[in-house]
């Protein structure tokens, strides 16, 4: 493993371990998801806690997600080839994004109250840690709660 993708996988690490402490914080879950999102799923010029709806197009051959924001504007991923793939119907669905070693699973309900800031249900995350032995270890984060596997 190169030095550099091993840095990054021990961000991430990181990253996720601070986002699941904050989220008992007065900022609020929707602050600790939007910031979850905006480090592991950038948007161009734009934050996830601005986004009223996620859409999946499919302008030529490949499919493309991109995130309605609450002036109208249409903002796309830096990263677009992050975006693995969707499933579920029109209004509520999963979208699939994989940064380094890290899965997420981004479920929206698009028919949320209009009350709601966010359609963003859920995020599971699914992420492989190699420690310097090299040993495989893997967790799965799931609304908060931390699971911790052995690697097969």
């Amino acid at each position: 493993m190169q030095q550099t993708e091993l840095e990054n996988t021990e961000t991430h690490k990181g990253m996720m371990a601070r986002g699941l402490k904050e989220a008992g914080d007065d900022t609020g879950l929707l602050e600790n998801t939007a910031r979850i999102l905006d480090s592991l799923v950038p948007l161009r010029n734009a934050s996830h806690a601005d986004v009223v709806e996620y859409r999946v197009e499919i302008p030529m051959r490949y499919a493309e997600c991109c995130a309605i924001l609450a002036d109208g504007r249409k903002a796309k991923f830096v990263e677009p080839r992050k975006f693995l793939g969707w499933s579920g119907h029109e209004k509520r669905r999963s979208l699939l994004f994989r940064n380094h070693d890290v899965t997420l699973e981004v479920e929206v309900d698009d028919e949320a109250p209009q009350h709601a800031r966010s359609t963003v249900r859920s995020i599971n995350l699914q992420a492989a840690i190699r420690n310097n032995a090299n040993r495989l270890k893997k967790f799965i984060g799931i609304d908060g709660e931390l699971l911790t596997l052995p690697a097969l």
